[in-house]
């Protein structure tokens, strides 16, 4: 049994204005064009729907239990396009991002709480991975963007280079260091140094700094983690270099940060999973990302190169 959506249509027409008439004048068709959509229907359905006494329709107990069925579906059809709709302006899905850490506990959520605050059938789900592990956990799928300090090219991921990042010189406030605009390779000689363990692969980047003069540096502590090494430069332990956004969460009677030359470079990267499509939600937050990380870097006089770049299809 097949039935036409315009005959349901004529049906629930009738039903909402309670006659022939004027569910005419509402569709916009002839009387005689919705008394034929209706006994098409009943002869479809095998029962009557109505039944006439005169110029007056009553509902039958069979019509009224298909129009019951109707107007769920019909409610059921709204709420579809009304999240057609929603998917369509990025007002209603997930959002599944991954990022190295000093990101994802710093900044990332408020620009996250942003973007979101417009669009609140919108989800988000932020997951904190080191640049070693942020690769494997994007590539899984597992989230729809990820974004990197470090990225290796590999066949189930795709990489889009967002900007670079000046490194800086973390030092306790009252350093002598903090006298001078620029610190240079020779300036850390014989300073208590807290150098990135090799988990770190960033620590390669500042090895490259001290090249020719590494054992004129101090180490006196490790740590995995670049947000570490700040907090050891808050306890005094000693000074540090570490990427921009490891430092942002100190204040300045915590840490202080200097310009080092020659600059180490910390790439962004955009990492996407390939066998993934990129969803208009990630592409928009992708575009708000970009805006919002300028800013903040920009407020907080952090030196930066953007890259234009296009998102993969």
């Amino acid at each position: 049994m097949m039935w036409q959506i315009r005959q349901i249509e004529a049906f629930q027409a009738v039903m909402l204005n309670g006659s022939i008439t004027r569910a005419a004048t509402t569709l916009h068709v002839s009387q005689p064009a919705i008394s034929k959509l209706i006994a098409e229907l009943e002869r479809k359905c095998g029962f009557k729907l109505f039944q006439r006494q005169g110029n007056r329709l009553t509902v039958t107990a069979e019509g009224q239990l298909l129009y019951n069925e109707v107007q769920r579906m019909m409610v059921s059809s709204e709420n579809i396009q009304l999240k057609v709709r929603e998917i369509r302006e990025q007002r209603f899905g997930t959002l599944n991002i991954a990022a190295f850490p000093a990101l994802s506990t710093r900044l990332l959520p408020g620009i996250i709480t942003r973007f979101v605050s417009e669009r609140p059938n919108v989800r988000p789900l932020l997951t904190s991975s080191s640049s070693r592990f942020l690769n494997e956990w994007v590539a899984a799928q597992r989230s729809d963007l990820g974004i990197g300090l470090l990225a290796k090219g590999r066949p189930d991921i795709r990489l889009v280079k967002m900007m670079q990042v000046e490194g800086v010189c973390a030092l306790p406030p009252g350093h002598f260091l903090q006298a001078k605009e620029i610190i240079t390779p020779s300036d850390f000689d014989e300073q208590p140094f807290i150098a990135l363990t090799t988990e770190d692969r960033t620590q390669f980047l500042v090895e490259e700094f001290f090249r020719g003069r590494e054992r004129n540096r101090t180490i006196v502590a490790e740590a995995q983690m670049s947000e570490a090494a700040c907090q050891f430069v808050v306890e005094r332990a000693g000074i540090s270099i570490v990427d921009p956004f490891s430092a942002m969460g100190f204040s300045p009677d915590e840490l202080i940060t200097k310009k080092i030359d020659p600059p180490v470079l910390f790439d962004m990267w955009l990492i996407f999973p390939t066998f993934q499509p990129i969803s208009l939600m990630t592409r928009s937050f992708t575009a708000f990302f970009n805006t919002e990380i300028q800013r903040e870097l920009t407020k907080r006089q952090m030196i930066f190169i953007p890259y234009d770049y296009d998102i993969p299809d």
